[in-house]
């Protein structure tokens, strides 16, 4: 099996499957008839940008309605070149991971807790553009 096909059923058994260690994986991927080491698979999660979150492999992008991981989203100012971005527990880190794959113009950074997430833009300018761009992200 190539690696984009297993890369493929990775990212679709850590949506439907919660997955705590590289080990679950691999035994996860043999019951589906793919084969492949840890080794292979430890490669595959870091190419995949995928992340732990609350203990259990989470992979990164969003899939259609799965913004609910935002399900809290505020956005508020802070100064003229921050912007606060509150998710739900246990969410922001991999919204962070998100907004950074989406490589918003205006956007020097990203730093995120539990469940804030705070973004720091280039001038008040592009703050508000970037409020725009990042509410319509999530309010799919």
């Amino acid at each position: 099996m190539d690696k984009q096909l297993r890369q493929q059923k990775i990212s679709d058994i850590l949506r439907k499957e919660t997955i705590r260690n590289q080990s679950e994986l691999v035994q996860a991927l043999t019951a589906l008839g793919v084969e492949s080491t840890q080794a292979s698979t430890s490669r595959d999660l870091a190419e995949l940008g995928v992340v732990k979150v609350d203990g259990a492999y989470r992979a990164p992008q969003l899939e259609p309605g799965q913004s609910m991981i935002v399900d809290r989203l505020s956005a508020d100012r802070a100064g003229d070149h921050l912007i606060v971005l509150r998710t739900g527990p246990g969410h922001a880190q991999m919204a962070a991971l998100h907004l950074d794959r989406a490589r918003l113009s205006g956007v020097i950074g990203t730093v995120a807790g539990d469940d804030t997430i705070f973004i720091a833009v280039r001038n008040r300018a592009e703050q508000a553009k970037v409020m725009r761009r990042i509410i319509a992200i999530f309010k799919q």
